[in-house]
């Protein structure tokens, strides 16, 4: 109903310009320029003013006309005469460059006219009586359906009572982040390493100004070297966006917190999130969701997903994103220390495996250059986050790396 509505709703815009810029064309070319007709795609049209052609074409009635002289007799012709009136009448004869014209109600021809006097021939004839049986067509159709629909049109223009705008259905059944069993609370350990958001986003700064060297494109002319930066696709504007608004949700909830603490339960999934990537790497198909559909964590349920800054609407963003966003998140709620952001991507992620009809995510993409150009990119990101705050030494990236690469083959 909505689409229905939406095209209807662009027919009638793109009818009301065209209508009026039919009436500003017309406009200027006969009362600005001081032409006889108007030429719209080689028609233009009068307006009837007398009676010579009744029965066939009445007063008032408007005629489209075809712009040509290429006419034969028993062609109803319009036609400019010595006096500098528009004529029309039907052609009864041609006699060389004579054509002879006559109203079908008068009783004598007319006086006989060239070929460069004729301006062409009627092509269609529409009556004010057309017009008027067309709009009382629309308004007995307006008048039933307001009938029929009487009590929604006072409420909506009458009373300006709003009606609920319904929500729209979520591609991701809630199923999945409920469960009838409690959740069980992890076993706290002790403190591992401390990250201070400040110094994580500096470096998270850096690391974007290092991609966006890498994406510029080096061109060699005659002047010397210019550096461009490729513009980016409408996917990717959507990619950085959903990003933005997944860190400022992080940001809202983290308001008062300094720092994380990467004690051993972050640790695990970091070193879970980082081995996922290297197996997107390695193509390792199998042992990709063979991970996926078995985390080392417990998963967390029942939570209002809507509080955490899960909305439906920001759920169904995330499902529709390609495979490395979803790693992105993952690394930016462990970095945040948010158990339900995490649980929640995490979530989608893992339904996403399990439904995906076209194995874009079973069936890893050799070709996909970009898709793995932004997991090596995460990859990176990572290191250089042990590197800067792994002053004891338990990351073990390397590690991780190197069973992640064992397990692949």
């Amino acid at each position: 109903m909505i689409k229905i509505k939406n095209i209807l709703k662009k027919c009638a815009t793109v009818f009301l310009v065209l209508l009026v810029s039919l009436c500003i064309y017309t406009f200027v070319v006969t009362d600005i320029l001081k032409k006889d007709y108007v030429n719209v795609f080689g028609y233009t049209y009068f307006v009837v003013a007398s009676g010579s052609m009744s029965g066939t074409i009445e007063v008032d009635d408007i005629i489209f006309v075809k712009i040509t002289d290429k006419v034969k007799t028993g062609d109803i012709i319009t036609y400019k005469n010595d006096e500098g009136d528009i004529i029309t009448h039907r052609l009864v004869d041609i006699s060389g460059n004579k054509y002879i014209t006559k109203g079908d109600v008068n009783n004598v021809s007319d006086d006989a006219i060239e070929k460069k006097d004729i301006i062409g021939r009627v092509d269609r004839i529409i009556s004010p009586s057309f017009i008027l049986k067309s709009i009382a067509i629309f308004l007995i159709i307006f008048i039933f359906l307001a009938i029929v629909n009487f009590d929604s049109i006072i409420k909506k223009y009458i009373v300006k009572e709003r009606v609920p705008e319904k929500k729209p259905e979520s591609k991701l059944p809630d199923e999945i982040f409920k469960n009838s069993n409690r959740r069980e609370e992890e076993v706290s350990s002790g403190l591992t390493v401390t990250i201070t958001f400040k110094a994580m986003e500096e470096l998270n700064k850096e690391h974007k100004k290092e991609v966006m060297k890498e994406e510029t494109i080096e061109l060699l002319g005659e002047e010397g070297s210019i550096m461009i930066t490729p513009s980016k696709s409408d996917k990717s504007r959507r990619e950085e966006e959903l990003l933005d608004v997944i860190v400022s949700i992080l940001k809202c909830k983290k308001s008062n917190n300094l720092k994380s603490r990467m004690n051993k339960k972050w640790l695990m999934r970091y070193q879970y999130v980082y081995k996922l990537c290297h197996l997107l790497i390695l193509r390792s198909t199998e042992q990709f969701v063979e991970e996926i559909n078995n985390p080392p964590f417990k998963e967390i349920y029942d939570y209002d997903l809507e509080r955490v800054g899960l909305t439906d609407a920001i759920r169904n963003r995330i499902y529709e994103m390609p495979i490395y966003i979803f790693m992105i998140i993952l690394t930016y709620a462990i970095l945040y220390n948010d158990d339900e952001m995490f649980d929640g991507v995490y979530k989608i992620l893992k339904y996403k495996v399990m439904v995906d009809s076209k194995n874009q995510f079973k069936e890893i993409d050799r070709h996909d250059a970009n898709s793995m150009k932004q997991v090596k990119l995460l990859i990176s990101f990572m290191r250089k986050v042990a590197n800067k705050f792994d002053n004891k030494k338990v990351f073990e990236l390397e590690k991780i790396e190197r069973i992640a690469k064992i397990r692949s083959y």
